[in-house]
């Protein structure tokens, strides 16, 4: 992890199918931590995420596309999951000028993207007069990623040989096949 100070807190999260599923608290026993079907990822806590103001939330922002090679269109999420401090009458269009600095896209590829309010995976598009914090009613993020701030965009990441999600720490010994 690349850290910006010294002293920067750091956190473990627990990360599946582009969800956080679990933030794991600092006094938690690194040999509870199960790794098996899980993503874990560490990284460092943003200063403006330690001193929230009461009216402040921190929601967690996936990026999705819609498949429609069904019926009904299915959201898919990719790429990696992030928290976001919204401020209370914040507008979408605030909000898209803090995820543009975040993420770091060009404002061609940007101008493209659609947000949305998405719980049980159903999306609301938003309007960039909208108030993101009026969506979210609560500010505990623990359990909350059925509840997301949702990016559609084309997934643009290489497409590997296995699923993303498969266990990580399986590595295989390359065999040179003589004839």
């Amino acid at each position: 992890v690349e850290l910006s100070h010294a002293n920067a807190e750091l956190r473990l999260l627990e990360v599946f199918y582009h969800k956080i599923y679990k933030i794991f608290p600092t006094q938690e026993k690194i040999e509870n931590i199960n790794d098996q079907y899980w993503t874990l990822r560490a990284e460092e806590i943003p200063e403006e995420e330690k001193n929230l103001d009461p009216n402040d939330r921190l929601i967690h922002v996936y990026h999705f596309t819609k498949d429609t090679q069904q019926n009904q269109a299915q959201v898919q999420n990719f790429g990696d999951p992030f928290f976001l401090v919204i401020h209370e009458g914040e507008t979408l269009a605030d909000v898209k000028v803090r995820i543009q600095k975040k993420l770091q896209v060009p404002d061609e590829e940007f101008s493209k993207w659609k947000f949305a309010f998405l719980s049980l995976g159903r999306p609301e598009y938003l309007e960039d007069s909208d108030i993101v914090s009026s969506r979210f009613q609560r500010r505990d993020v623990y359990g909350a990623w059925e509840q997301y701030l949702g990016l559609e965009h084309p997934d643009n990441t290489p497409k590997r040989a296995f699923a993303s999600q498969q266990n990580r720490h399986t590595f295989e010994k390359p065999v040179k096949i003589y004839n």
